[in-house]
């Protein structure tokens, strides 16, 4: 068998995991272009140097509250990093730690537990400032701006805040463009009734494309933003190894458009041929099997299939909290439908492997008729029975932030 291996379980493990192929397969490991993790010092200039607005301290002089708003654990940014760096600057703005609250956009997904609370905050930061995941259903404030039918509603300590600051990180997105910026407020503060209308662009196939000054709903969220006072924003970029390789701040806008050009750089993933097969591996955004779906956005990037007619895609994902909860597309959720076949495979075979989830978990979000695989050993078993001896075999070791650069000949490039 030819081992490779692939980064497994954000946030809980942030290992390494090893999967087995058939010998005589030829096995492509497809990496991003990245690059180099910032140091501390690095961190620190990039937030000294806002782009179109003033430095975070000019901003927080004459302020009696602040609110920092950072994404959760479904996302890789390492916030704990970038905090202690804010909340300095703000403290010299004469905002001591206990007129800073930080707020977790967990959307309409789980609350984070205790220890997980720590891994985006720091422990430091926890014992001195107010800390609260938001809540979807309770803790929220009228807005007085109408979204669809009804009156948008927020997170009340976000809204209270005279100064308001989001942060948190790029990466491809299905209906946003690139996550981050004005997403962390819409719907990652919002009511539950808003986030499901904002959702609501992916069902009604409303995907805005990557292009984030051409995507609908990544314009109308950073309109509403801004009317909800957003000052200062942070866009990180991260790695494959969840490091943080870019960082933007200042303007709302001006920030996340920098931070996505470097984005699009950094996960670009070259593609030199069609395979056999391929496994796409869920990391960074393996906590849970919801969000493993994310690990196929950068293949919308490809001028045509990546795998053959006839061929093999693996699904991997360390599902390390198991089925997980988003809040809208399980079992009971607004958004939720019974699993069908997924058009896009074509006459493609899709196998599912997640150790952490069980079968009846993986039943509730994918079809029934999907094989389901929780050992790698009974994998590679099923793998050499599937695939001719010399197969090709891509693995997408970061599918959510990757996006495939096609450099195949045989595809004419996408108008």
């Amino acid at each position: 068998m030819a081992v490779v291996e692939i980064p497994w379980s954000a946030w809980y493990r942030d290992a390494v995991h090893q999967l087995e192929f058939p010998f005589g397969c030829q096995v492509d490991v497809l990496i991003p272009q990245g690059g180099r993790s910032l140091t501390i010092r690095e961190l620190r200039d990039g937030i000294d140097h806002p782009i179109d607005s003033p430095r975070l301290e000019e901003l927080g002089r004459g302020c009696r509250s602040a609110c920092i708003v950072i994404d959760d654990v479904a996302r890789p940014t390492r916030t704990a990093e970038i905090l202690p760096i804010l909340t300095e600057k703000l403290a010299e703005a004469g905002l001591p730690a206990d007129k800073v609250a930080i707020v977790i956009a967990v959307g309409s997904h789980r609350r984070l537990s205790p220890a997980e609370v720590g891994w985006k905050v720091g422990v430091e930061l926890c014992d001195r400032h107010v800390v609260e995941c938001h809540d979807c259903r309770a803790g929220l404030a009228p807005t007085g701006i109408p979204y669809g039918q009804h009156e948008l509603l927020v997170n009340q300590t976000f809204l209270a805040a005279e100064l308001k600051i989001v942060v948190g990180c790029v990466l491809p997105h299905p209906f946003a463009g690139y996550s981050g910026g004005a997403k962390l407020v819409l719907p990652g503060l919002a009511d539950l009734r808003s986030i499901h209308r904002s959702h609501q662009f992916v069902q009604m196939g409303l995907r805005g494309g990557a292009d984030p000054n051409a995507n609908q709903f990544r314009l109308e969220a950073e309109e509403i933003s801004r009317k909800l006072g957003v000052r200062f924003a942070v866009c990180v970029v991260t790695g494959p190894d969840r490091g943080t390789i870019g960082v933007y701040c200042g303007d709302l806008v001006s920030a996340h458009r920098r931070a996505c050009e470097q984005a699009s750089t950094a996960f670009a993933t070259d593609v030199e041929r069609t395979y056999d097969a391929a496994v796409v591996n869920a990391y960074p955004k393996d906590i849970d099997l919801i969000q493993a779906e994310s690990a196929f956005i950068g293949w919308k990037t490809a001028r045509g299939p990546i795998v053959r007619e006839g061929g093999l895609i693996v699904l991997a994902c360390a599902a390390t909290c198991g089925r997980g909860s988003h809040g809208l597309f399980e079992p009971g959720g607004a958004s939720y439908h019974v699993p069908r076949p997924q058009r896009w495979l074509g006459g493609r075979d899709f196998w599912v492997y997640c150790p952490g989830a069980t079968t009846s978990e993986v039943r509730q979000l994918y079809w029934e008729g999907y094989p389901v695989f929780h050992d790698r050993v009974a994998l590679a078993a099923a793998l050499s029975q599937r695939l001719p001896a010399s197969a090709t075999i891509a693995v997408f070791p970061c599918g959510p932030a990757q996006q495939v650069r096609d450099l195949r000949a045989s595809f004419k490039a996408v108008v």
